[in-house]
């Protein structure tokens, strides 16, 4: 992957400014193993504050963020708008697409 990371490589980098990725609701808890993260550098390079937002209506930068089908639904769209965004997006469908097989929301939990 260029711009997601799995937890694991997450956790062996010691760092936590990350956005993670969580399958379902959020839980109360962070780093879950089957997370992806995206480091907050890349997510404020690229803008993707404003493809969130944008898309969701609201998106807390430093809370919990539940996205359901129909808002990523909107971002895939909302991301065709410039390249990056679409690149990243692209990347992120994957993971979301398995998610959403048993889970009806994904959870991007801010810095």
């Amino acid at each position: 992957m260029k711009y997601f990371i799995s937890e694991e490589k997450r956790k062996e980098s010691g760092g936590t400014c990350y956005f993670e990725f969580q399958k379902g609701k959020f839980k109360n808890k962070f780093w879950m193993k089957d997370s992806i993260c995206l480091y907050a550098d890349l997510f404020d390079e690229f803008d993707l504050y404003q493809l969130f937002s944008d898309s969701l209506g609201v998106f807390d930068y430093y809370g919990t963020n539940e996205v359901s089908q129909d808002q990523w639904r909107k971002i895939i769209e909302k991301s065709t708008e410039n390249e990056q965004w679409k690149m990243i997006i692209e990347e992120l469908k994957p993971w979301v697409e398995e998610c959403f097989i048993k889970h009806k929301h994904f959870t991007v939990c801010g810095i």
